[in-house]
């Protein structure tokens, strides 16, 4: 397995700036702060880069796929037995979130395609209602631009992580909690730990090529890691570090996607990406009004459930806003399995933008 695909120091300087995003994100309290100023700041380097026609080499998928499969066993790890006991209460509100991926998936194309004007296959992924991870997985393995689909899931994430603590201050009168200091992370953690998570993102990310499930390499490490969890097999304390460390390796190598992108994909991008976040969250809001009188939970813990940030990130806004993690990571779970698989299908068999598997 080759993850560097000959290595060229050029990637110490694309890395170099991701970690200085990274490490300034954490600083100024970003939330995701190592995935999102990674992405930024290795973009900002590659597009600086090139603007005198300086050409980057293309860095290895394996990069990605190896430390998303890391990423996927830490989430999947996060889910506990309380997850049983919890499932019967919320089983309306899992149902609606399939009408609620149709209706979010399909604004957001009309708004790519539309507005837009991007090609049907890079509109299709740039418009799923996942996480930026998932999405950028899924559109890979379909031939989509990178660039186009990663750029509007980051511009789309970045509003909602921004904008969903400033609705609750606004409409609530309350500041809400930072998420600088949060993470998937814990300090109780010892090499057993590490080679537990290690050990399920490799194994998982080898049974999910090996059953062909759709991004598999972090769909397999993440079901992989729910079942032993929740099973009550494995208990996982997650060293930060390693958690910081999964998200900085992604987000740069995800900013380095950018290469070859212009200042008017660009300019486009970040309207596009505003239009389609701000539909997203009118979506979330109107979901989570209706379901209040039927599921044991607020409008609060629902609009953040029902707000297509990432699992992940979602997950940590809940908890800095103290609702509970598992209500909302559960949503957030169930919404990207869909995601991925209703996706996946409708590509592949409805709208046939992508060749099916035989």
């Amino acid at each position: 397995m080759n993850l560097t695909a000959g290595f060229d120091h050029r990637y110490l300087a694309i890395f170099a700036f991701g970690l200085i995003g990274g490490i300034t994100a954490w600083l100024i309290g970003v939330p995701m702060p190592f995935m999102l100023g990674g992405i930024f700041g290795s973009a900002c380097f590659v597009l600086w880069y090139e603007r005198n026609g300086n050409t980057l080499p293309k860095m290895s998928r394996w990069v990605r796929l190896v430390f998303m499969s890391i990423i996927g066993a830490m989430i999947g790890s996060r889910f506990t037995p309380e997850v049983l006991t919890i499932l019967p209460q919320f089983w309306l509100s899992g149902l609606a979130l399939i009408p609620y991926i149709l209706l979010a998936h399909g604004g957001n194309y009309a708004i790519m395609r539309g507005l837009g004007r991007y090609e049907k296959l890079d509109a299709y992924f740039a418009a799923l209602p996942g996480g930026i991870i998932d999405a950028a997985a899924l559109a890979e393995e379909a031939g989509a631009d990178l660039r186009i689909v990663t750029a509007q899931h980051f511009i789309r994430i970045i509003l909602v992580v921004a904008s969903v603590p400033l609705l609750f201050l606004v409409i609530g009168g309350d500041a809400v909690g930072s998420l600088a200091g949060e993470s998937m992370g814990s300090s109780n953690y010892g090499f057993i730990d590490i080679a537990l998570i290690i050990g399920i993102g490799l194994i998982g990310l080898t049974l999910g090529r090996l059953t062909r499930l759709p991004v598999s390499h972090m769909l397999g490490p993440l079901l992989l890691a729910l079942v032993l969890s929740v099973g009550g097999y494995v208990e996982i304390n997650i060293p930060p570090w390693l958690s910081h460390a999964a998200q900085y390796i992604i987000g740069t190598a995800l900013g380095a996607q950018f290469s070859g992108v212009s200042r008017k994909l660009l300019v486009r991008g970040l309207g596009m990406g505003i239009l389609a976040g701000i539909y997203m969250l009118c979506l979330a809001g109107v979901f989570a009004v209706i379901l209040v009188n039927y599921v044991p939970a607020d409008f609060e813990a629902l609009f953040i459930s029902f707000t297509a940030g990432g699992l992940a990130e979602m997950s940590l806004i809940a908890l800095s806003l103290n609702f509970n993690p598992v209500v909302v990571a559960l949503h957030h779970l169930v919404r990207i399995l869909l995601t991925v698989y209703v996706g996946n299908f409708l590509s592949r068999r409805v709208f046939k933008l992508v060749p099916s598997e035989t």
